[in-house]
């Protein structure tokens, strides 16, 4: 083959590389943005997660072999990029379609939705460094690149919510597990109290090393005083029982929801409505641990405490909407219902009839009793800091 067509392949690989990029950045852009009527309007029948999910999975499955073609081609031992072409089409055409289908997973809730953009945007990102290597004729780059696009793939594969509530879940779940950290947090500042006093380092290395703490952000690690400690421990039950509360959301009212049925709006709405609420409390729950180190302000630690519950209180009202939580007459017919229909569950259906919100109203007005009698603590002190 002669030098001029060597070249002039590579520079159609090239172009096509380019192209490749701009598809991925266009693709980004398209899913940065929400799911418009017009796109709606387009669908004949609006697709199932069930159909969505497959979909996703077969078109993961096509980025993963085009990008293992398209390094196999395009190695810098043995280059082809004549061959490059088709890979770099099917490719380019994979992940505009997987941007599509993500931005149809809106039509089954937000949450949902955020899962498979995600993931489609993390994929297309790691496209466009791959793409990038064989540019500028990166040298043996384009391995580690192309593993990063196998490894978001297989991640994609694994952690795509079946559904609304599946993915509600999971967000459930990483939330629950920061906020037992930050209630380790505090329960180990009341340890770690206890253990204090025993002289081992003198006075002038705790004082330096307390500062090159706060420079490097971790937090304060000065003593407390009795008075920082007992408020400490005042704090206590109000985050076990905050922690209790957010844990029994799952098990007591998201495994009620069926999504078996088609979803109504509402309960697309109620269900969305719930990560949000969730991470406030952990947010709110990372602030009062924050201002439970010390030295401790009396003024942000009685703001912190009331942030925190006010948060709890959202989150209860969310997590009991209608649409998630049938009402207690509602669930005793439905109960009844299913008595009627299976003779063998009627001795057991006054227990599962049972509605749980008497137990999470009792919950909440602890929270709400913790947090004003720590309140009524810290007044007198936050006034005289005012």
């Amino acid at each position: 083959m002669s030098e001029s067509r060597k070249t002039a392949e590579l520079e159609k690989a090239l172009s096509a590389l380019r192209l490749l990029r701009d598809t991925c950045s266009a693709a980004i852009n398209a899913l940065n943005q929400p799911l418009s009527s017009t796109q709606t309007s387009l669908l004949a029948t609006p697709p199932t997660p069930a159909v969505l999910h497959k979909d996703y999975q077969t078109l993961l499955t096509l980025i993963y072999t085009s990008t293992t073609k398209l390094t196999l081609v395009l190695r810098p031992s043995a280059p082809a990029p004549k061959a490059a072409l088709g890979p770099i089409s099917d490719l380019g055409a994979a992940i505009t379609s997987i941007a599509t289908c993500a931005t149809l997973f809106d039509l089954h809730g937000s949450t949902l939705s955020s899962y498979a953009r995600r993931s489609a945007r993390e994929i297309c990102e790691a496209v466009i460094s791959l793409a990038g290597t064989f540019v500028e004729d990166s040298g043996e780059e384009y391995l580690v690149r192309t593993g990063t696009v196998h490894d978001l793939v297989e991640q994609a594969r694994r952690e795509l919510p079946a559904d609304n509530l599946a993915a509600v879940k999971m967000r459930w779940k990483e939330d629950r597990g920061m906020l037992e950290d930050s209630s380790s947090d505090i329960n180990a500042m009341v340890e770690d109290a206890a253990d204090e006093g025993d002289g081992s380092l003198d006075d002038n290395f705790d004082d330096e090393f307390d500062d090159e703490f706060d420079e490097l952000g971790f937090g304060s690690t000065k003593k407390m005083s009795e008075v920082e400690l007992e408020r400490v421990k005042k704090v206590q039950p109000l985050v076990r029982f905050g922690t209790l509360l957010h844990k029994r959301v799952v098990p007591d009212v998201l495994s009620r929801v069926s999504m078996s049925q088609p979803t109504s709006d509402a309960l697309i709405a109620a269900l969305d409505a719930l990560p949000a609420r969730s991470h406030a409390v952990v947010l709110a729950m990372e602030e009062l641990v924050a201002a439970l180190y010390a030295p401790q302000k009396p003024t942000t630690l009685r703001s912190a405490v009331a942030a925190f519950a006010d948060a709890m209180t959202q989150m209860h009202a969310s997590a009991l909407a209608e649409p998630l939580l049938p009402s207690d007459s509602e669930i005793t017919n439905q109960m009844g219902a299913l008595s009627l229909n299976s003779g063998a569950e009627a001795k057991g259906g006054g227990e599962k009839a049972k509605d749980p919100r008497k137990w999470f109203d009792a919950c909440l007005a602890q929270i709400e009793k913790s947090a004003k009698a720590i309140d009524e603590m810290l007044a007198p002190d936050a006034a005289l800091a005012t």
